[in-house]
């Protein structure tokens, strides 16, 4: 299938300028900001359009493929003292559902998941007061006193910042002892919308733009992988989420350290801004924000995972759909999304397997960086 033959039925669909739009991403041309915003500005009636391109774009980069890794989440304590707007998931110490997972706790949900067949654990928690290096360091000896091989993707570059903070130490210092003691990849979660003016508002306590970008270039100088994210749909411009995929884009360039871009939807219902009126992104608003992902990165990084535990079974079909190739994992528990609000039901490998097929692609189980285990 030509780009020329592809293109040529939907010229009336869309006007010219989103028509050459289209073009320049199908020719790995990187979009402007403008082109961009005009992207994420489209009409319903768009829509269709910019989501077959951007799934034929994932034709083009990935093939018919659609991975997910067996893994499990271990939210390792909810204690934080961020002051997240769109977290439900955070205690205080004195709090009546407060906790902290034991070194034995999370060896048995370890266990767990190795005889679950899991090839990995995905540790991250809130941001507890009394928490220094030493304790992420337990936290990673606990993991591996179950399992020496099994893939550690812990502590995002927030949860990084905090034992910087805590200690006195610097990046580097931190992610090599993190490292001797077991961590393979780091979540690039806490990326949220990577624009001050937005964080100011919705985590002031956050890490700002620049630091997170430190960040994670430091895990990619040392060999470290991270995952990149977005979360959107709350207080952003457009222009804003131009800007976050655009400097996604540049550190990918840069570093080739990022193995997927996550989109993550706000659930709203039992989050502040929630209750203060902010209400989810619709549906089209998500088919729209995977399709440009694709549009925007595609080339440089491949890998745009869909959320089904932010979107549902349906929705995370239609973005299949519209550019995306990963469903994310088992998960086996789900702590952070319920907690906000979501109806969250963790999957199965099988029914990963089966939402793939369902929407004519071919299942594989892969690892966290993407090597594939088998083809299903």
């Amino acid at each position: 299938m030509s780009e020329v033959c592809l293109m040529k039925p939907v010229t009336e669909q869309v006007d010219g300028e989103l028509f050459e739009i289209l073009q320049v991403a199908l020719q790995n041309e990187q979009l402007t900001e403008k082109e961009i915003c005009r992207l994420l500005l489209s009409e319903p009636e768009e829509l269709p359009t910019i989501a077959l391109i951007a799934d034929y774009k994932r034709w083009l980069e990935v093939g018919d493929i659609v991975t997910y890794v067996r893994n499990r989440n271990i939210n390792f304590t909810n204690i934080c003292i961020g002051s997240c707007m769109f977290c439900g998931f955070r205690r205080d110490k004195d709090d009546e559902d407060a906790y902290v997972l034991s070194p034995e706790e999370i060896a048995r949900k370890t266990a767990e998941a190795v005889w679950a067949g899991a090839t990995e654990v995905c540790l991250q928690g809130g941001l507890h007061p009394d928490f220094g290096l030493s304790d992420y360091l337990k936290i990673l000896d606990s993991v591996r006193s179950v399992s020496k091989s099994i893939h550690i993707h812990a502590f995002s570059p927030e949860e990084i910042e905090h034992i910087c903070r805590q200690e006195g130490m610097d990046v580097f210092e931190v992610l090599c002892a993190l490292r001797e003691h077991g961590l393979d990849s780091v979540p690039g979660t806490a990326a949220e919308i990577l624009s001050d003016n937005v964080r100011e508002k919705i985590c002031p306590r956050k890490v700002r733009t620049k630091r997170w970008t430190e960040i994670v270039k430091a895990c990619h100088s040392l060999g470290i992988p991270t995952t990149s994210t977005i979360m959107y749909g709350t207080i952003e411009t457009y222009r804003e989420r131009a800007k976050h995929l655009l400097l996604i884009r540049k550190i990918q360039e840069e570093t080739s350290g990022f193995t997927e871009f996550v989109l993550l939807p706000f659930v709203s219902s039992r989050t502040p801004l929630g209750k203060a009126g902010l209400r989810s992104p619709s549906m089209s608003e998500n088919i729209k924000m995977h399709a440009v992902a694709r549009l925007v990165l595609g080339d440089v990084l491949k890998n745009i995972q869909t959320s089904y535990v932010k979107l549902g079974l349906e929705g995370a079909k239609a973005a299949l759909m519209a550019g995306a190739n990963d469903l994310g994992g088992t998960l086996m528990e789900e702590n952070i999304t319920s907690a906000a609000g979501g109806n969250v039901r963790c999957m199965k490998a099988e029914e990963l397997e089966e939402l793939a097929r369902a929407v004519g692609r071919i299942p594989a189980e892969r690892t966290t960086t993407y090597r594939l285990i088998r083809i299903c």
